[in-house]
């Protein structure tokens, strides 16, 4: 029954329009017995605001801005693409609309802020660290943010993030354990803070293992297809050749194991490698590619049940979450294994 309003859902069950806005948007503040009997008059009538009345009622857009740089580079979006779909997927169990924003350059940064200027936005979740500029213009509008897959471990805002050092040094040790000691890295330096972080948790495992490295193992310029299929060509070209290559990325292994192909090498016979994130792509390569599993669909819940709160007014504190679980595929060979 379209024609009906919260304020005829009020009359009819003796409670305030308030009480009534309340439980259709699942919030607190009403008794159980109130929210009861409100949701048996609306199940009676068949009652569902539109969204302009809910919008009026709630003094909100119902729209919540994800922001992302779509200059990540091709591979490392397929990891940013898993992310998004799952804050898509969750946003309807809160009732909100997604609208995708490209934060790419100063432009769209702008074009950003003009939207959010004029009311269309409830709150904004930025994958990864926006600008210092684009941070500034966003806290003078007082609009809710956060940001997700920060890199930052320091970072004041709210955030959803991951650690990525830990994470590294739980693969390398994995490494380690299948009896690997001469561990190659492919890192992406074109992201410092990650870089860093990844590279640590490589360099902690490798010292508490009291292992070593050739300077040819470490590479730092991966960031597209073919700047990981350079990183491999290099190690390949090394005087002294890993058994295994760790790529801080799933997508970064998939150019070095064409790299590893093209050039007579057998993957995992003669050369292993091992991935870090999981993406549905993972699995389904020759061989199956080990890696550490990046939980994009807890990263995703995270996300909308934070900047729910936070648009709600309700406390709200960072999340880290732990990554250590390590998905055994075809693509390590176990050292130890073969020499037994």
């Amino acid at each position: 029954m379209d024609f009906l309003t919260i304020k005829d859902i009020a009359k009819m069950a003796g409670v305030s329009p308030t009480a009534v806005s309340f439980v259709l948007n699942n919030k607190e503040g009403v008794s159980e017995k109130t929210r009861e009997k409100i949701k048996e008059v609306i199940s009676q009538t068949g009652f569902s605001p539109n969204i302009h009345t809910r919008r009026l009622n709630l003094k909100k857009s119902f729209n919540i801005n994800l922001a992302i740089k779509q200059n990540q580079g091709t591979l490392s979006n397929v990891f940013f693409m898993e992310i998004l779909l799952g804050i898509l997927s969750e946003s309807r169990n809160y009732d909100y609309n997604i609208v995708l924003s490209d934060i790419s350059d100063l432009n769209r940064e702008k074009r950003l802020l003009y939207n959010i200027r004029n009311n269309d936005s409830d709150g904004i979740i930025f994958i990864q660290d926006p600008s210092d500029y684009l941070i500034t213009q966003v806290k003078e509008t007082h609009l809710p943010f956060l940001i997700v897959d920060t890199q930052n471990p320091n970072s004041p805002y709210t955030t959803v993030r991951l650690d990525y050092s830990k994470a590294a040094r739980t693969s390398v040790d994995y490494l380690i354990a299948k009896g690997h000691k001469k561990i190659a890295f492919i890192g992406m330096e074109s992201h410092p803070r990650f870089y860093i972080n990844t590279f640590n948790g490589y360099k902690e495992a490798i010292e508490a293992a009291s292992l070593s490295f050739m300077p040819d193992w470490i590479q730092s310029s991966a960031y597209d297809e073919a700047s990981s299929y350079a990183c491999m060509h290099r190690i390949l070209r090394s005087k002294i050749l890993p058994t295994v290559v760790f790529c801080s990325s799933d997508v970064f292994a998939y150019s070095s194991i064409k790299c590893a192909k093209n050039n007579g090498f057998r993957v995992p016979e003669d050369i292993s490698f091992f991935g870090m994130d999981d993406v549905y792509l993972s699995r389904h390569m020759q061989p199956a590619l080990s890696t550490l599993r990046i939980d994009t669909s807890q990263m995703s819940k995270s996300a909308m049940s934070l900047i729910d709160k936070m648009i709600s007014g309700k406390p709200s504190q960072s999340v880290v979450l732990s990554s250590t679980t390590i998905v055994e595929r075809d693509s390590v060979k176990n050292i130890c294994a073969s020499q037994t």
